[in-house]
């Protein structure tokens, strides 16, 4: 008799039994990813003041030219906020593919939220001199305080022009993640501690979930086009649902595009004709839910 069954359960087993990695406790195999990027010190000040600038994620070409795509596609926006926003960017601009794919991008987001974190929201925002500022906020709303040890939600800005207070740069409170609550209407309203992110084009400003963070108001001439990026743990629903973009435009696509969609655990795969959830994908969904 075969024993291949045998061997299955004795492999999900020990995926179930798995031991939940603590935060920044990273595998050898993702230290060696973190190590070869050169993350390891951004890594360090994500853990130690909730955010970090990333520098030169991709050539100031490449840039320009996500920002050309990105006011294109602000124009096809409906009503007042035409112009000023363009949301649901994946498979709308192949531009797009290679934003999330950076791996740069993909080993940031899998220490911040673990395996099988999930491309929670595409947006870009256009702010032109007087946008107003964003009042502080922690990117964890909908989760209740006290936030989880793990962070849940990880954010990254890619900056298409610099940054600065006068630009209307996002602002920070370094060290606001280790409350693990949202601000207080007092703390909204002072914002002890805040500081203005500078740096230059085709830079990356992120944050995890927990991190007090906002906007200054734009006082320079032009427009702030910013790319916002933000992954969730397996275990969040997501900001956008991606649901549309079928088989046939996955056809050919990296894994890596398939399992920040979803379509690589077993969350949401029930169909009538199967009468279940694809149990081939729960052992390997619970061992992410661990990471």
């Amino acid at each position: 008799m075969s024993q291949e069954p045998d061997r299955h359960a004795a492999s999900a087993e020990s995926r179930f039994s798995a031991g939940t990695r603590q935060p920044f406790e990273l595998s050898e195999e993702l230290a060696a990813q973190v190590d070869a990027l050169g993350l390891g010190r951004y890594l360090d000040q994500l853990r130690d003041e909730g955010y970090t600038i990333l520098p030169e994620v991709a050539s100031d070409a490449f840039s320009a030219r996500l920002r050309e795509t990105c006011l294109r596609l602000a124009q096809e926006t409906q009503g007042p906020a035409k112009g000023y926003t363009a949301a649901l960017l994946l498979g709308r601009d192949p531009i797009f593919e290679e934003v999330v794919l950076n791996p740069k991008i993909l080993a940031l987001v899998e220490v911040m939220c673990g395996k099988g974190a999930l491309l929670s929201q595409l947006i870009t925002s256009i702010r032109p001199k007087g946008a107003p500022s964003l009042p502080l906020h922690a990117d964890q709303n909908w989760t209740p305080a006290p936030f989880p040890v793990h962070n849940q939600l990880f954010t990254m800005c890619w900056a298409m022009e610099p940054f600065s207070e006068a630009e209307g740069s996002t602002k920070v409170i370094p060290k606001s993640h280790l409350h693990k609550r949202h601000p207080t209407p007092d703390e909204i309203k002072q914002q002890p501690g805040a500081i203005a992110t500078e740096c230059p084009s085709s830079s990356i400003v992120c944050w995890d979930g927990s991190t007090w963070h906002g906007n200054y108001p734009r006082k320079t001439e032009g427009e702030r086009v910013v790319l916002h990026i933000t992954f969730s743990r397996l275990a969040l629903r997501t900001v956008e649902n991606y649901d549309h973009l079928d088989q046939a435009w996955l056809e050919g696509k990296p894994e890596a595009m398939r399992i920040m969609l979803g379509r690589e655990d077993f969350l949401g795969s029930t169909t009538i004709e199967r009468g279940s959830a694809d149990y081939r994908l729960i052992p390997r969904s619970f061992e992410w839910a661990k990471t």
